[in-house]
C-alpha cells in the first residue's frame, strides 16, 4: 500500500501506482469492476468472499478496497469491521458496492458490529454505490479517493459510449441464430437477482 491518498492531502498517485482489491462473490461483477479499473491503468487484485479478501490484504495491503456486502463465508460488513479493528488496515479507503444495503440481514449484521462501525448504517466506507453501478461513476469515485486524475471520456466510459456499445450489441444480435440467442438469454436470466 502506498502512502498517497488524494483526499488526505498527500501526493497523488498515477494509475499504475495504485492497487485496488475488488471483493465480490459474483465473478461477472468482479470481472466487470476490475476491467473498468484495469482499463484505466490501475492494478487489480480479486477476492470472491470475505476470507479471501482478508488473506489478500495480509499478503499485500491495497491502496483501496471495493467491497460487496453480501458474500459467502464472511460478509463485507464483517470484513469492514475487521479492517477498522486493525490500526494498519483502518486507513485503507473502502468503497461499498452492493445491491443489498437495505436488506434486513445486512441491517442486523451492521447492528452487531455497531461498536466498530459507529452505529449507523455502513459507517466507515469512503464511498457507497448501489448496484448496478455505472463504470464512469465507479471509476471516477475511486480515482477521486486515490487522487488519480483520469479522463473518463478518453476511456470510452461516457454515456455516449454506452449507447454506442448497446447499438453495436444490437447489430451483432441481428446476425445470431435463434438457438444461440436462446442460450445467451438463458445464461442472462440465471444471473438476474
Amino acid at each position: 500500500m502506498t502512502d498517497a491518498v488524494g483526499r488526505a492531502g498527500k501526493r497523488t498517485l498515477k494509475p499504475e501506482e495504485a492497487t485496488v482489491l475488488v471483493v465480490d462473490d459474483e465473478p461477472d461483477v468482479a470481472f466487470y469492476l476490475g476491467s473498468v479499473l484495469e482499463d484505466a491503468g490501475l492494478n487489480v487484485i480479486f477476492a470472491h468472499d470475505g476470507d479471501q479478501a482478508l488473506d489478500a490484504i495480509r499478503r499485500q495491503p491495497p491502496d483501496l478496497i471495493s467491497l460487496d456486502l453480501v458474500m459467502p463465508r464472511k460478509s463485507g460488513i464483517r470484513v469492514l469491521a475487521e479492517l477498522r479493528r486493525n490500526p494498519e488496515w483502518a486507513r485503507i479507503p473502502v468503497v461499498i458496492v452492493t445491491a443489498h444495503a437495505r436488506d434486513p440481514e445486512v441491517r442486523r449484521e451492521v447492528s452487531e458490529h455497531a461498536d466498530v462501525l459507529a452505529g449507523s448504517v455502513i459507517t466507515g466506507p469512503s464511498m457507497y454505490l448501489e448496484k448496478p453501478v455505472t463504470p464512469q461513476k465507479y471509476l471516477k469515485g475511486i480515482c477521486d479517493i486515490l487522487g488519480i486524475e483520469v479522463d473518463v471520456d478518453r476511456l470510452g466510459l461516457s454515456a455516449d459510449s454506452h449507447t454506442r456499445l448497446r447499438d453495436e450489441a444490437k447489430s451483432l444480435l441481428d446476425d445470431v441464430d435463434a438457438a444461440t440467442l436462446e442460450e445467451v438469454l438463458g445464461r442472462l436470466r440465471k444471473q438476474q437477482p
